[in-house]
């Protein structure tokens, strides 16, 4: 269940600030920094570089304040443009990324190792079709929780949902991924691994 309070609060400095009132945006901002640069660091591992991407963020959002309109939570708003943000700086600095490819693989010192990392990216893009494929509010949720490792909590003031709305949505999202998992042709060996490291 929502928490009214935090959403109608979040949409009246919204409202605010698309009639141009600064400190209304500016109260938005001081709300959301802190967890969005926790995520932003956590990616890029760079202090300078989250909050290079978090500024980035709230400057897109007051440049096109005007035509936001939020039908869930601003929080989540603000969470996927994020990610959009990270996924933009990481494509950036493809060409460092393709020259580390470039260079020379040493191989594995046992078949075994090699077969584990096969599986596990498998498994790693069969999930992650499957988390594409949930509702808006579940896979913020999911990502959250799982991705970018938020308690309950955190999670709840982000999106501006009550605790008990982000377990039963978590709890949802997790049982909807083991019906996939033991419906695939994966093997089961596989998703036993799956299951006990990444859906716990």
């Amino acid at each position: 269940m929502n928490n009214p309070c935090i959403a109608d609060n979040d949409q009246k400095l919204l409202d605010a600030s698309q009639n141009g009132d600064e400190k209304a945006f500016g109260l938005l901002f001081n709300k959301y920094w802190d967890d969005l640069f926790k995520i932003a660091y956590k990616r890029l591992h760079s202090a300078e570089d989250a909050k290079d991407t978090v500024q980035d963020v709230f400057l897109s959002l007051w440049k096109n304040i005007g035509n936001i309109s939020t039908d869930d939570s601003l929080g989540g708003y603000l969470y996927t443009a994020l990610r959009n943000k990270i996924f933009n700086h990481f494509e950036k600095n493809s060409n460092r990324f393709q020259k580390l490819m470039q260079q020379p693989f040493p191989p594995a010192d046992r078949e075994e190792t090699i077969f584990s990392s096969y599986c596990t990216k498998e498994l790693q893009q069969f999930i992650a079709r499957q988390v594409a494929a949930m509702p808006e509010k579940m896979r913020q949720i999911y990502l959250l929780s799982k991705e970018e490792n938020l308690t309950h909590a955190e999670i709840a003031g982000l999106l501006s949902l009550s605790n008990q709305t982000v377990k039963n949505q978590l709890y949802n999202a997790l049982t909807r991924l083991r019906k996939s998992l033991l419906q695939t042709h994966i093997p089961t060996y596989i998703i036993c691994a799956g299951l006990l490291l990444r859906l716990q």
